[in-house]
């Protein structure tokens, strides 16, 4: 095949719809030659261990990560991914995403657009790397 293109998509607030332009993506970009390899994230917000010892907040936590971990596994089998390029990581949003992207160096990160914004935030002060952040229903122009 021609190019391949690394993807870190963030499946944290991925609608089906979103999921359905993206296979829609894939199919296009398949027959341009273009091969993708995507890793998947969903990342789980941390709660702070103080307040662990209120039986609400643990149900609460298992919750998180029940739902999570649905939505990462949905999401990789609609689009094909291997279980090994799912990521399930705990913390905040834009640090781990960076974090992330960094260390399995892809081309760009893909969002929904209500994650963008807070992606964008810390970007600013990752300089160094030039990984573009873009949204779900910009792959197509991500693509070319």
């Amino acid at each position: 095949m021609g190019d391949q293109k690394k993807v870190l998509l963030v499946t944290n607030s991925a609608t089906n719809e979103e999921v359905s332009e993206i296979k829609q993506a894939i199919l296009q970009a398949s027959d341009r030659r273009i091969q993708l390899k995507f890793s998947l994230v969903h990342v789980i917000p941390s709660l702070p261990t103080c307040y662990f010892n209120i039986p609400s907040m643990v149900l609460l936590a298992e919750k998180y990560y029940e739902e999570a971990k649905h939505t990462l596994t949905h999401i990789g089998e609609s689009l094909n991914i291997a279980q090994k390029d799912q990521w399930l990581i705990t913390g905040r949003l834009r640090s781990e995403v960076l974090r992330l992207a960094t260390k399995l160096n892809v081309n760009f990160i893909l969002a929904s657009s209500s994650n963008i914004p807070d992606l964008h935030k810390s970007f600013l002060f990752q300089r160094e790397r030039n990984t573009p952040i873009k949204s779900i229903n910009h792959l197509p122009v991500a693509l070319q």
